[in-house]
């Protein structure tokens, strides 16, 4: 059965089972795509399919959350991907965290530059956290999870000029924090 988006948003809406099953059939090749773009350095097939399925549960659940006014289905299904994936990716990444009583150190100059390395860090952290509200997530989305200058540009509304100057002022005021020159 053909349906329009319309339809078979109605009826993903009403958790019509062929609504459903519509939409895996007509969107599982480009969901998978994106999701293997995003996943394929570190995850195996198994993992980015799991990816897939997800995002159509998502969206299965989220459904009430699409506007028809501000995107279409494929745009906001292709949006749900990619922080899904983004999601797998992090996950991954603090699963690869190491314990530190399982390091055996062997270099007292080496830890030292940790130590001062992990202090950086951490006062890092507490600037970013003082950034308003807006600047503290454009900044994150862009250094923490990898986001581009344009979808930062385009989800916040802004032009990229402006994006640009809030990441400047964000990297200025994180190196009069940490008193770099």
């Amino acid at each position: 059965m053909e349906y329009s988006q319309v339809e078979f948003v109605r009826g993903i809406r009403n958790k019509d089972s062929a609504a459903y099953e519509y939409m895996i059939g007509k969107y599982t090749k480009t969901i998978y795509c994106l999701a293997y773009n995003i996943l394929s350095e570190s995850h195996s097939k198994e993992d980015i399919e799991e990816c897939v399925a997800d995002v159509f549960l998502d969206a299965w659940i989220k459904i009430a959350e699409f506007n028809e006014e501000r995107a279409n289905f494929r745009t906001w299904l292709l949006i749900l991907t990619k922080y899904k994936a983004l999601t797998y990716r992090r996950k991954k990444r603090l699963g690869n965290i190491v314990d530190m009583a399982d390091v055996e150190i062997k270099d007292d100059i080496n830890l030292e530059k940790q130590v001062i390395l992990r202090q950086d860090q951490e006062q890092v952290m507490e600037i970013i956290s003082s950034f308003q509200k807006t600047d503290r997530e454009i900044f994150v989305r862009r250094f923490f999870l990898g986001e581009k200058i344009n979808d930062l540009a385009r989800v916040f509304n802004l032009s990229r000029a402006a994006i640009d100057n809030r990441l400047h002022r964000g990297r200025k005021i994180i190196k009069e924090g940490l008193h770099y020159e």
